[in-house]
């Protein structure tokens, strides 16, 4: 079968889109840029061409629209384009744009037998109708990743680049903003043997990196999350975590500051106790940060930034436990009024930031539930009432958590997925530290208790970042990115390893020896040996993830951009 555009220009659907109450005609021409060749003749021999479009293939685009940024997309139009021949397939169609509106698009594309297998979209396309507009719309497989290029045939040069080396780098931390741009921040320059204090934006119109105004400090093992002030970018919290003194000599930090990404300016910043490895998360618009390692022992304070504005944070609740390397997920219920009410799950995680000489948490308050009312222990056991993975007698530190809505049923239930990191083995004095071999899916099980199912993986991961892929609502199987890491819990440049990414299925089976339905948590099968990227050198001891509003999953911390296609929008 015939590939189409193997070369740079890939797919091209161009559109005249016309304002009707101007009547000027803007011309809006969208490239679909295809992944790298990873397989040899872009699939197998059964029609698959996983990484081409070729003729019988068919492509839906869907377009939302918006009047004000504070809006939600609503549906507005959908088109289907079929590929007839070898130069690919044109669309020209009527249709009025509204000026000054925001625009969404997001692409499927099926095989002959309406198999779904590359996806892409780009969001916060504000419309001007005196102007001619031109974006590319990046696809990935389907539930796989594959690096972002610009140009197939020059891939080398035309990959998206993250300011870091081959060597890798550990610590980082990056954010969707919401207009579909990626922010990265910091990390540790492995080949420099130094902090970064470089930040950078990566814009997914023009699949291009732009470096924005440095962080105030250099650091490591940081937070950054979004605060949806109502801005058309949003704003970016990002602070703590590992700095360095005028000596060279690695310290904690002791500030948070708010980045602008329509200024590219740092706010000024907020002191707080200095601390690292806390954890963020975005509930509402806000942001909450839980917990976090000084150079005493361990934070049990929740502050929340208001999303509001740039007002100093406040202390939200205090933690039974103080904690830091820990894993925390958005388990937030929403009331008759539709008023969202906040609740954070923080699960396991040490009380001192010492790598390779941790005290995990363990026992009662291994695991907690974070709410306005404060903090409370939580019970965890498996399905037989027991605790079989020894969590409250192991710990786990520094594992990946994501928040999955279950909705194939007629009452929604959000679960909670967690994978990787390392825990105690052994007897007190006489233990080493292993990377975690499970897949745990948590559910709750009545007042402030969850009950765990347990799987096993090959993906060993002592240090994960993970998020959330789009999938259709209903779908009985939710998926979940992984960007993995190392498996070794040491963070020395001698156990880097090629940057690992899979993906997680997460379902409802039936368990024969209970008679009843648990969650089961899987690997699926990547086109990718070992889940690498085979033409990249670049290599990783952790790194972060970022989701934008598509659900489209990014991977970073390597040398290269990678993301994960969705099954669909958010």
């Amino acid at each position: 079968m015939k590939r189409l555009f193997f070369l740079s220009l890939a797919f091209i659907l161009a559109f005249m889109l016309i304002s009707c109450d101007s009547g000027n005609t803007g011309d809006f021409k969208i490239t679909l840029r295809l992944p790298v060749d990873l397989l040899d003749d872009c699939g197998d021999e059964d029609g698959e061409h996983t990484f081409c479009i070729v003729e019988t293939d068919q492509v839906m685009l869907s377009i939302y629209s918006k009047s004000a940024v504070a809006d939600e997309y609503v549906y507005a139009d959908r088109t289907l384009i079929k590929v007839t021949d070898d130069k690919g397939g044109k669309k020209e169609f009527i249709r009025s744009l509204k000026k000054g509106a925001y625009y969404r698009f997001f692409a499927e594309v099926t095989n002959a037998n309406e198999k779904l297998k590359l996806t892409g979209g780009i969001d916060g396309i504000l419309y001007d109708d005196k102007n001619n507009y031109e974006v590319s719309i990046f696809l990935a497989p389907v539930g796989d990743f594959a690096r972002v290029v610009s140009d197939r045939e020059n891939y080398d040069d035309k990959s998206l680049e993250s300011y870091v080396s081959e060597a890798g780098s550990k610590g980082a931390a990056a954010v969707a903003l919401k207009d579909g741009r990626i922010y990265m921040a910091g990390g540790y320059d492995l080949q420099e043997d130094k902090v970064f204090k470089k930040s950078a934006v990566f814009d997914m119109q023009s699949l291009s990196r732009n470096d924005v105004k440095d962080l105030p400090k250099e650091l490591y093992d940081h937070i950054a999350a979004l605060l949806d002030d109502g801005s058309e970018t949003g704003k970016v919290v990002v602070g703590l975590g590992t700095t360095v003194d005028e000596d060279d000599n690695e310290v904690l930090n002791d500030s948070i500051w708010i980045y602008d990404p329509e200024s590219g300016k740092y706010g000024n910043p907020f002191p707080v106790t200095a601390m690292t490895k806390a954890k963020a998360i975005t509930i509402d618009g806000d942001v909450y940060i839980v917990g976090g390692c000084t150079d005493s022992g361990a934070s049990n304070i929740v502050y929340k930034f208001d999303k509001s504005g740039n007002a100093a944070p406040v202390q939200f609740a205090t933690l039974q436990q103080g904690r830091c390397n820990h894993a925390i997920a958005d388990v937030s219920t929403v009331n008759e009024d539709g008023k969202v009410i906040p609740r954070i799950l923080v699960i396991g995680g040490s009380t001192n930031a010492k790598e390779g000489k941790e005290t995990p948490v363990l026992g009662e308050n291994f695991a907690e539930l974070v709410t306005e009312n404060g903090s409370v222990s939580v019970a965890i056991t498996d399905r037989n009432g027991e605790d079989d993975a020894e969590l409250k007698t192991k710990g786990l530190i520094s594992p990946a958590a994501v928040s999955v809505l279950m909705d194939d049923k007629e009452e929604d239930e959000t679960i909670i997925a967690v994978v990787g990191g390392y825990l105690r083995d052994g007897e007190e004095g006489n233990f080493t530290w292993v990377s975690s071999p499970n897949l745990f899916v948590f559910s709750e099980n009545g007042k402030n208790a969850f009950v765990y199912d347990k799987n096993g993986t090959a993906n060993e991961c002592a240090r994960p970042s993970a998020g959330l892929l789009g999938s259709e609502e209903k779908n009985v199987i939710k998926y979940v990115a992984v960007n993995c890491g190392v498996k070794e819990v040491d963070r020395i440049q001698q156990n880097t390893e090629k940057q690992v990414v899979f993906v997680l299925q997460v379902k409802r089976v039936k368990d024969s020896d209970l008679g009843i339905e648990v969650f089961s948590s899987s690997v699926k099968d990547s086109l990718m040996e070992g889940n690498i990227d085979p033409h990249s050198d670049g290599e990783i001891l952790d790194g972060p993830v970022a989701v934008d509003a598509l659900g489209q999953v990014f991977m970073l911390g390597g040398m290269y951009v990678y993301q994960v296609g969705s099954y669909a929008v958010q």
